[in-house]
């Protein structure tokens, strides 16, 4: 009779096999290329140049350097990347910070409601009814209603899966294309071949728009991109043509793998087609760490594991095999000792066409310890592959059973069997589906180094949240950003004279002005936000010691008197200097808004005073302006944003991103 360790090795294999042809329909992967829906789903006009950034592998860092030198020269922008670590919202950035929520979710609304009204009565020439967006259709027309709205001068978008049938190629207008290197990925759903692949890939080219193509890739691929770019008279620039333009980087402080340097010369090189007259500095670029979540990061796992690893564990997505070969090359270059052991946590997504086994024999040495893990898929995600599929071949690999974790599959377990075997200092590395490094990074107790900030709200919100705080009591979040609304608009260039400085380029008289902030205006935002982090964390100090007494006084038995004193003084010490620096904060704060604290009236303004116009359509819309057709920020006049502004203008700092004391 078999053992019930040989059963669940059957029915992992079972399980290994089903998904490309899944038996019930709910578990189904919602996934429909081709532009029928989402070009009824998205708008006419299209305020934004596109930057549309296709290939298998280097997509995502391609982005994120592109994203990195636009934000260093000061040009506004946005990024929509799939998918996201942190939640469909987190998938779009403008200008490095996430769109507030209550325009993301209002912008849901507005494409869900011109979808519905555009797809009524309407059906595929084969008389199949459209149904409804799929989630990566509505993603990608959320972002572009969102780079629409905070008029964004361009938008860098990362292809979904393939290229010409994509959701991302209905964008109506690119000023460059990019193709990174390209491999064998979700064959079942774009060819067989690599010829196959790379001829779905390059349909994101456009006439007379520059694409920028990683020379790297095969002979097979260049071929079919050029011939295809030639073919409808699309500009092409292979990457090893301009190596030149690498050559400013300290080479000594940066040592950049193969793939590395090539993900950034096309970013580069996209750049210099986009702003010509522009110089990036490539060592200040790279001194940022600019990856993208889930690529080359360090996390924490100190709490997760209570104390066993104070050092960060390496984290990178490599999925497919052109990513763990340079990942591979990546870990032997920059994080092997010798012979010493690297121990790896892996989790792949259920695949027909996927080589598991050449995955992890690309990665792991005899000497090494592994884990394979499963994550748990959300609606519309594929399944994780088997544990013990990775075991299994794992086994053959490694030198002995006691090297491969037998443990519960789930990632967090496994992190704290890796720091166990690999003690303080030996390598950890988190590899796999981008699925299973976000269920990392949700994990109570991980806390990684990159994060970004959200956009506050604008006057929509601040509409809004006037109109419901006179019907009902505010919650504590709705008070929260309804006082954040209000701060933002009174902070606004127009608005403020702190924030206003002459526009010496004007002959007019008197000069006119320019929403350009003063050199002393920008010392006094930069005082207000030292002084209210340094508050912050004065109370976290008075909070931790707090958490450790018993009504503020030791509770360690033996305790001396005159220590249970000191400690007394220490935080009444913490709290007078927690209180100098938020007086000290709205000192600051004072001189840029002019008043100390709020008064009642002034929290319900009108929608003129909020808009600087009577209700109803705009009579007067600015030439560049887009239609808009019933979003959140609908019919409203903006002045073009200045480089490092927020989207009405106003100067984005420290000061002025939270709640304030």
């Amino acid at each position: 009779m078999p053992s019930a360790r040989d059963l669940k090795r059957a029915l992992d294999r079972v399980r290994t096999a089903i998904p490309a042809q899944r038996k019930l329909e709910g578990d189904r992967r919602n996934i429909r290329l081709g532009l029928e829906r989402i070009t009824r789903a998205i708008q006419k006009e299209q305020s934004w140049t596109g930057v549309h950034v296709g290939g298998t592998n280097g997509k995502g860092s391609i982005c994120t350097l592109l994203s990195y030198m636009l934000k260093q020269s000061g040009v506004s922008h946005g990024v929509f990347t799939s998918p996201s670590l942190f939640g469909a919202r987190n998938g779009i950035t403008i200008n490095g910070m996430y769109p507030n929520e209550r325009l993301y979710e209002s912008e849901i609304r507005s494409v869900q409601t011109r979808f519905h009204r555009a797809a009524s009565g309407w059906t595929f020439q084969t008389g199949e009814d459209p149904g409804e967006l799929t989630p990566f259709e509505l993603d990608t027309a959320v972002a572009f209603r969102i780079f629409n709205t905070l008029r964004v001068k361009y938008g860098i978008v990362e292809v979904g899966m393939g290229g010409g049938s994509d959701a991302t190629n209905a964008m109506h207008e690119k000023g460059v294309t990019v193709i990174s290197k390209i491999g064998l990925d979700h064959q079942e759903y774009l060819g067989n071949t690599i010829e196959e692949i790379a001829g779905v890939k390059a349909g994101i080219m456009r006439p007379f728009v520059p694409c920028v193509i990683d020379h790297t890739n095969s002979i097979e691929v260049l071929r079919v991109l050029t011939d295809h770019a030639r073919s409808i008279g699309a500009p092409y620039y292979l990457t090893d043509d301009h190596t030149e333009l690498l050559t400013p980087i300290d080479a000594d402080k940066y040592q950049l793998e193969d793939y590395e340097r090539q993900n950034l010369l096309c970013a580069l090189l996209a750049f210099k087609k986009l702003l010509p007259d522009m110089e990036i500095d490539l060592n200040k670029l790279l001194s940022k760490r600019p990856y993208p979540p889930g690529r080359k990061d360090l996390i924490s796992v100190r709490d997760l594991t209570n104390g066993l690893r104070e050092q960060p564990i390496f984290v990178d997505g490599a999925h497919n095999m052109l990513g763990v070969q340079a990942l591979a090359t990546y870990i032997d270059n920059q994080m092997r000792q010798g012979d010493e052991p690297v121990t790896w946590i892996m989790g792949l997504s259920a695949s027909k066409t996927k080589p598991f086994a050449s995955l992890i024999e690309t990665l792991l040495r005899p000497q090494d310890r592994f884990a394979f893990v499963e994550y748990q898929p959300l609606p519309n995600e594929p399944s994780a592959a088997p544990a013990q599929l990775g075991r299994e071949i794992a086994e053959s690999i490694v030198t002995s059973p006691e090297q491969l974790y037998d443990g519960d599959p789930s990632v967090d377990a496994a992190v704290q069997w890796a720091c166990d075997k690999a003690g303080e200092q030996g390598p950890i590395v988190v590899t796999g589906s981008l699925y299973l490094i976000r269920e990392l990074y949700n994990t109570e107790g991980v806390h990684t180094r990159r994060k970004f900030k959200t956009m506050r709200p604008g006057r929509s919100q601040l509409w809004y949240y006037t109109q419901l705080a006179q019907t009902r009591e505010l919650t504590e979040a709705e008070a929260r950003e309804f006082k954040q609304a209000r701060r933002h608009w009174r902070l606004n260039p127009i608005r403020s004279s702190a924030l206003v400085a002459p526009d010496e380029s004007s002959n007019q008289e008197p000069p006119r002005t320019s929403a350009i902030v003063s050199d002393e205006t920008k010392k006094v935002h930069s005082r207000a936000a030292y002084h209210q982090n340094q508050a912050t964390r004065y109370a976290q100090a008075i909070e931790c010691i707090e958490l450790d007494t018993e009504k503020g006084v030791p509770t360690r038995k033996g305790a001396a008197p005159a220590e249970r004193v000191d400690m007394v003084r220490t935080v009444k010490e913490l709290i007078r200097r927690q209180g100098e620096h938020i007086a000290a904060y709205q000192d600051a704060m004072y001189k840029l808004r002019g008043y100390r604290v709020a008064i009642p009236e002034m929290k319900f303004m009108s929608y003129s005073q909020i808009y600087g116009r009577p209700p109803g359509p705009a009579r007067r819309k600015r030439e560049h302006a887009p239609k808009q057709d019933g979003g959140d920020e609908s019919a409203e006049l903006r002045p073009k944003s200045q480089p490092g502004t927020q989207s009405d203008g106003s100067k984005q700092s420290d000061a002025d991103n939270g709640e304030r004391s």
